[in-house]
């Protein structure tokens, strides 16, 4: 196995984790078996965790992003006039 494929089985393990959590969490707080201050906690724990995995599989950017050259135009300017015609004349 190499070092990309076991990152990611682990970061989805970790994502799972932190769902799952996150749904006791609220079930548990909603039921009133746990404290607001323990789920809140929790809950945060949880974002923490889902923030890291995603910080891992982003991985570091590019050292410098290629910048697209504006297009030349061969043609020339076109000059516009305004017609009043109609109604409005």
């Amino acid at each position: 196995m190499n070092w990309e494929l076991i990152k990611h089985k682990f970061c989805r393990l970790v994502v799972t984790a932190s769902l799952l959590l996150g749904g006791v969490m609220v079930s548990a707080a909603a039921s009133g078996t746990m404290p607001l201050w323990a789920a809140l906690l929790g809950l945060f724990a949880a974002v923490v965790m889902l923030n890291a995995a995603c910080g891992i599989l982003l991985g570091t950017p590019a050292a410098e992003p290629r910048r697209a050259v504006p297009a030349r135009t061969s043609r020339p300017a076109v000059q516009l006039f305004v017609v009043r015609g109609g109604h409005a004349a």
